[in-house]
């Protein structure tokens, strides 16, 4: 999805979005029921964490710490993500851009912490979210589990009208 301003090599030399410290941990991806049996096929061990929101139980990877930090268990540290495109969680296809909830209102938000993005444009990184728009805000009506809290620090990019 983001393909337009950040190039897989760019994304595969960092990696800073496939390993979370305890601050972060929020930030790991919601896995949706269609990406539970690509990730099987990968890993036949993967575990799931299972989290209730509103009735509702979501499940996210189960981690395991390496020193101070809970790497992705789909990241192949020399070759990056081992999910196609197509299998990567929704969160994982448009970072470091956040569906988060700011106010009462749904808000595309930009991450402070993706160095990559940043060397970019902020009028490029601006129209991408504006874009997207539609597909984001369709996939967090159909998955409101994706909606995060809004965090200070992160630059609101798109307001959905409603």
């Amino acid at each position: 999805m983001l393909s337009k301003i950040l190039s897989r090599e760019e994304c595969s030399k960092c990696k800073i979005c496939c390993e979370f410290d305890d601050n972060d941990l929020w930030e790991t991806p919601i896995i949706f029921n269609e990406n539970i049996q690509s990730i099987l096929n990968i890993n036949p061990s993967q575990k799931f964490s299972e989290f209730d929101l509103d009735g509702n139980k979501y499940k996210i990877l189960k981690l395991n710490k390496e020193k101070d930090i809970y790497p992705c268990t789909m990241l192949n540290r020399s070759k990056g993500c081992m999910l196609g495109y197509e299998n990567k969680p929704f969160d994982c296809k448009i970072w470091p851009l956040r569906v988060m909830r700011k106010n009462g209102k749904t808000v595309i938000a930009l991450s402070p912490v993706c160095p990559v993005i940043a060397s970019k444009p902020i009028d490029e990184v601006m129209s991408l979210a504006i874009d997207l728009k539609d597909i984001i805000f369709a996939q967090a009506r159909l998955h409101p589990e994706i909606i995060k809290d809004y965090i200070q620090g992160y630059k609101v990019l798109v307001e959905e009208k409603e």
